[in-house]
């Protein structure tokens, strides 16, 4: 019965609101410090023939047009910059024996695939087989950097094929390092696909070999901002480019780098829109098949114009390791990862506030439109929006540009508030009809206000010890008591036992909260009602009836307080694990 009440209560609650006297979470931003040393790819064969595995023939139209459909057909302002294509043969290693030469360690050999006229690519390897030691190193044939090593072991999701990192030009090479003691010959690796990028970082994401699109021009350059105070020049910093492979094709849209209340860590939390990784239309995707393109996920750094009206950027900075997806909701647009990488150092963890926007409060954003240099718009909140048909009702935060505003690849960059020190994340773009040619036209963006209460669990405090047990007031006041189950997210549910005004026994329940500090839990308190234990159970009948608050605060890990207010009474209650 338990069991039954608990399920019918979080189906009852699911997607509430911080409840009346919950104080919304602000948490402030802070600077990602020195990452670990990486290790230094580097190739092992120096002129070394390199085995062309597979030569793909020239792109044609057919194959570019769902492209094109892709990015004109919707509102919201994911963007489309390359297709998958299918190596026919399933060709790798195996396939090639002779191209194996000892070295220093090992074995070694170069493969490359090419798609005539890309402007990057990256494989489809599946390692189904491969033996965990094997090493990777990526290099294209129009650039000079090197990804890797990447052990075949530190790959998290080997069940299906992983995509490599992209790279500049037409051919992307791997060298495979095989160490000793491994037959070369058991290295059953095969490159699949072939993502054909029409742009890359290395053209500055300009360069096109299929008009997918440019920014407009009243989108502003980072560099171009007058007096851009520090705050605003520590917020860009959160914000990074996402490509991924979506589909039959490779997409583009913003992410921004999140901060928790942990001070002690800094776990690289991201948000951006579920609808970048999302089938445009129903089904939807499950939650495995959002990993799966989680797992291609690549990110890039610091793209943006070192000075005003200039196309040289500083350093971009790539990180290839994917994400892990965490939560993510279609009908309010919320994609919320954890990268798997560490996020270059001088990138920002920026802090979020919880409460909602109010109409005519500034918002900005930082975001690459069209997948050109970083951007940023700003505007006044016109109000909450329902923008497309299932999303939750007023869900969004529209609001109307006056400097800039968003495109193709803009989708999911942060919306944020000036809290007169810093910037705070509150949402993340879906899109709208704002363009250059509609600056009359308003964007819509989720609001994180409405999806805290489910990120919670990994942005929030983390309580200090586990609290499930059987509470009560001691020996002097038996027969009343607390049981708190607190659950592997943190949150905790809880069951207060006590009795009402007339004598009569009552339960109270409080099914979930926030940790408002690592000692101090606060949620909501309802009463339930429903059929009696000796009829069947009918849901029509069971009813929820919110009646106030509580709040927990622990001294140490056996001692606390109760604090609660129901129906407008106040009071607080001494609490000790109840020994058994």
């Amino acid at each position: 019965m338990i069991r039954h009440l608990t399920a019918l209560l979080l189906a009852a609650l699911a997607g509430t609101v911080l409840a009346a006297g919950e104080a919304p979470l602000v948490v402030h931003g802070e600077v990602v410090v020195g990452e670990k040393a990486r290790p230094v790819a580097q190739l092992r064969l120096g002129d070394a023939a390199t085995v062309p595995v597979a030569i793909l023939a020239p792109l044609q139209d057919s194959e570019i047009e769902p492209l094109r459909k892709a990015n004109r057909k919707s509102s919201a302002k994911r963007l489309m910059i390359g297709v998958n294509r299918t190596v026919e043969s399933m060709v790798g290693p195996k396939a090639a024996r002779s191209a194996w030469q000892p070295v220093d360690g090992g074995h070694a050999a170069r493969f490359s695939v090419s798609s005539p006229d890309a402007a990057a690519v990256r494989l489809a390897i599946d390692l189904t087989g491969t033996p965990t030691d094997v090493e990777m190193v990526f290099l294209g044939s129009a650039g000079t950097e090197l990804f890797g090593p990447v052990r075949v072991g530190s790959i998290v999701d080997r069940t299906g094929p992983w995509w490599s990192p992209p790279t500049e030009g037409a051919t992307q090479t791997v060298e495979v390092f095989v160490p000793a003691g491994i037959d070369p010959a058991s290295v059953s690796m095969r490159f699949t696909r072939v993502s054909h990028l029409f742009t890359s970082a290395g053209s500055g994401f300009r360069k096109r070999a299929v008009d997918i699109g440019d920014a407009g021009s009243c989108n502003k350059d980072i560099a171009c901002a007058i007096n851009p105070s520090a705050a605003f020049l520590t917020a860009r910093n959160a914000t990074a480019q996402m490509v991924f492979n979506v589909g039959a094709g490779v997409g583009l849209c913003t992410g921004t780098l999140m901060n928790d209340t942990d001070t002690s860590t800094q776990t690289p939390w991201f948000y951006s829109a579920n609808h970048c990784f999302e089938n445009e239309d129903p089904p939807y995707r499950t939650p495995t098949q959002m990993q799966v393109i989680a797992n291609t996920l690549t990110t890039y750094w610091f793209f943006e114009a070192a000075s005003c009206g200039s196309l040289a950027t500083p350093p971009i900075v790539t990180r290839t390791g994917g994400a892990t997806l965490v939560f993510n909701s279609q009908p309010r647009d919320v994609l919320f990862l954890r990268l798997n990488d560490t996020p270059p150092a001088g990138a920002t963890l920026i802090g979020f506030d919880a409460n909602p926007f109010v109409v005519n409060e500034t918002g900005t954003d930082f975001h690459h439109p069209q997948g050109d240099l970083k951007k940023f718009s700003q505007g006044s909140v016109v109000g909450f929006s329902t923008p497309f048909t299932g999303a939750v009702a007023n869900g969004y935060t529209e609001i109307r540009w006056t400097t800039g505003t968003t495109e193709g690849g803009s989708s999911g960059s942060g919306l944020l508030a000036f809290s007169g020190s810093e910037y705070l994340l509150r949402g993340g773009l879906w899109g709208g009809s704002a363009l250059c040619t509609n600056p009359n036209g308003t964007d819509n963006f989720s609001r994180f206000d409405l999806v805290y209460p489910q990120l919670a669990p990994y942005l929030g405090y983390v309580p200090f010890a586990n609290f499930t047990d059987l509470w009560w007031g001691g020996e002097s006041q038996s027969g009343w008591g607390l049981n708190l189950t607190q659950h592997a997210s943190n949150i905790i549910f809880g069951v207060w036992y006590t009795y009402d005004a007339a004598g009569k026994r009552q339960w109270i329940v409080m099914p979930g909260g926030q940790w408002t500090s690592s000692s101090t839990f606060t949620g909501a308190l309802y009463i339930t009602s429903g059929p009696p234990y000796n009829a069947p159970f009918n849901t029509a009948n069971f009813h929820i009836t919110p009646v106030g608050t509580g709040t927990l605060t622990f001294s140490n890990a056996n001692t606390g307080t109760f604090a609660f207010t129901v129906n407008g009474v106040s009071g607080t209650k001494s609490i000790v694990r109840q020994p058994y």
